[in-house]
């Protein structure tokens, strides 16, 4: 989608492996097993012919994207395979990008540039899948031809967080982007708040869920048949980022202490367990960790967990961690076990 005019410009060909016992399976199981057995040179040729054949059924303002994996992009023959499918699907070489990851520049060599020189010749759209969680120098953009850089979803993922740098990210790769004269594609929005941050960022593409699930090329062209307006349509925000644990806490309400256990947290709340049918709106003093305590207001319970929201965010760490779960946690509170047990109300 084009932020600017929230209009459709292209899709993105995703590969799925439909086992008849598993279901689908996606390219991160299958794709290493096909580039070790020497199946993936088979697999995307089928994949690029099959979407410019689906390309050529669609408006002519709308792209397509494949992906193309270092080993294919290292095959001499790639130039050829590539005009021969859009040669056979009669589409116009502009409608085709090819999505290439910083992998392929590890080797540095002649054949990387002569390979990138013969398909810009044929006239096909290059993006920079992935940028930023790869090969680290960025020397190669320097003569690499790319029409876009993607912006992966790594970074888009808890930019509207509190504290968060993965927006600073976002719009630094916009500046070198826009100095360069490419594109941007922010991939994986999936709530609001992300498609407005990435929007004032400048970004001037966008890919995720706030617009679309992925279709089928028939369900595709339904799709394109109403128009190339969208309407983003999703969550304002999404549910802040949770660290899976079993710990020890102490809470304090009205006098009275008990012990519970953390299941999980994020910044603002955390699933407890070990007191049971708390009336919500119940509020308790936790203790997280020595010398560190958080008021906390019971949202929901069922049986012995509930779900607590702190009254204040709590602080996360350079690596996105939350501060003070890092610490040691508070001795727990020698009771009776029918302590334990107790309603609190």
């Amino acid at each position: 989608m084009q932020t600017a005019t929230e209009r459709i410009t292209g899709f993105e060909a995703l590969l799925r492996w439909h086992h008849p016992k598993q279901g689908f399976i996606g390219p991160d199981k299958f794709i290493p097993i096909a580039e070790d057995t020497g199946l993936i040179a088979a697999i995307g040729e089928w994949a690029l012919r099959t979407a410019c054949q689906d390309l050529a059924q669609w408006p002519d303002d709308v792209r397509v994207a494949v992906n193309v994996s270092p080993l294919q992009f290292a095959n001499p023959a790639l130039p050829t395979i590539v005009t021969s499918a859009l040669a056979h699907a009669g589409v116009e070489p502009g409608r085709l990008e090819l999505e290439i990851t910083e992998s392929v520049f590890l080797n540095n060599d002649e054949g990387t540039d002569q390979m990138f020189k013969q398909l810009k010749s044929i006239g096909v759209r290059l993006a920079l899948d992935d940028f930023g969680t790869g090969y680290s120098s960025l020397g190669y953009l320097r003569s690499a031809p790319f029409d876009k850089i993607k912006i992966d979803q790594s970074f888009v993922r808890g930019a509207t967080q509190p504290g968060s740098r993965n927006g600073a990210i976002i719009a630094s790769i916009v500046s070198l982007a826009e100095a360069l004269g490419m594109e941007t594609t922010a991939e994986g929005v999936e709530t609001l708040d992300e498609l407005d941050l990435v929007r004032m960022l400048g970004c001037s593409h966008v890919q995720g869920y706030i617009y679309e699930r992925p279709l089928s090329a028939i369900n595709a062209a339904s799709r394109l048949s109403t128009g190339l307006v969208a309407v983003a349509q999703g969550p304002r925000s999404a549910r802040a980022s949770r660290q899976s644990m079993l710990r020890k806490v102490v809470l304090e309400n009205a006098g009275h202490k008990y012990n519970g256990m953390i299941r999980n947290i994020s910044l603002t709340g955390a699933l407890i367990e070990g007191l049971w049918n708390v009336p919500p709106g119940t509020v308790f003093r936790i203790q997280l960790a020595d010398g560190h305590s958080v008021s906390g207001t019971c949202r929901w319970s069922n049986d012995d967990r509930m779900g607590v929201e702190f009254a204040a965010p709590l602080k996360a760490d350079d690596d996105g961690r939350i501060a003070v779960v890092q610490v040691r946690t508070p001795a727990p509170v020698a009771m009776p076990e029918r302590t334990v047990q107790r309603k609190v109300g």
